[in-house]
């Protein structure tokens, strides 16, 4: 026998068994039972997909250790719009210490938990970001077993002893209440950084932190010509929360005040 008929010989053996496969069993289902007969490639796409996310969803159990949490994030590339919904954004499963050896060590030495909750809140949240994923304070919440109240004050403490933003998903995305980084950003401007430089610290792209930068400073001139806040509003776009928020840090600036009258 030729080494091509011993190969084909081979192929007409094994090559069934190797049909014996669930991304085949959900190609047969889609092509009998859903309407793709006439669409086998896109079936076998559809199948091949389908068996990614369940690779994504559903890692072999060895891959996780002791104290380490899989759970799932918002892809960090999938930023919101108008009437997106969760649902409709992309999702990446992450891996996540929920303890370390330093963190429980040092619980072993007489730390309390809560007095370990902000290194943990921002350890997460970084590790988080390194796999491509966003998270939100209520996602630390049920992570760490405490309330969202608990979270926020971890996240203010933290960033204040750090000068310092989380990567949490209402600042990656620029969504939500959070003012935190913009005033970070602002503060950093005020002390005369570069937008590269500023754009470093708070993690930001420099092109939003040029935009924050802009805002502000569209603020300050009408705030200089006493324009009242509705009128700011309708000629800048920005919410009068937001507004108030960059009034506020004028107010502590003192930026309206003269050489003269600062003496």
């Amino acid at each position: 026998m030729t080494e091509k008929n011993k190969r084909l010989l081979a192929k007409s053996i094994y090559d069934t068994v190797q049909h014996k496969s669930l991304e085949n069993m959900i190609k047969r289902e889609l092509v009998l039972n859903y309407g793709y007969d006439n669409q086998v490639a896109i079936a076998e796409s559809l199948a091949s997909r389908i068996m990614q996310l369940l690779e994504d969803y559903a890692p072999d159990k060895e891959k996780i250790k002791p104290f380490q949490l899989l759970w799932v994030g918002v892809d960090q590339y999938d930023k919101p719009g108008h009437g997106k919904t969760l649902a409709q954004t992309a999702q990446r499963v992450i891996k996540v210490d929920l303890w370390t050896k330093e963190e429980l060590d040092l619980l072993a030495n007489g730390s309390k938990p809560s007095s370990l909750l902000p290194q943990r809140v921002a350890r997460i949240t970084k590790q988080a970001l390194k796999q491509e994923a966003v998270l939100i304070q209520t996602d630390l919440a049920l992570m760490l077993g405490v309330s969202v109240a608990s979270i926020r004050k971890a996240i203010d403490s933290w960033q204040k002893q750090h000068g310092e933003i989380l990567p949490l998903r209402g600042t990656v995305h620029d969504m939500g209440m959070t003012f935190s980084h913009k005033r970070l950003i602002i503060e950093l401007h005020l002390q005369s950084l570069f937008t590269s430089e500023i754009a470093r610290i708070s993690d930001h792209d420099p092109q939003n932190v040029d935009r924050y930068i802009d805002d502000f400073e569209r603020v300050l001139e009408f705030a200089r010509e006493e324009a009242p806040i509705y009128k700011i509003a309708f000629y800048t776009g920005m919410s009068e929360r937001l507004i108030k928020e960059y009034l506020n840090i004028i107010k502590e600036h003192r930026l309206l005040e003269t050489a003269e009258t600062k003496t």
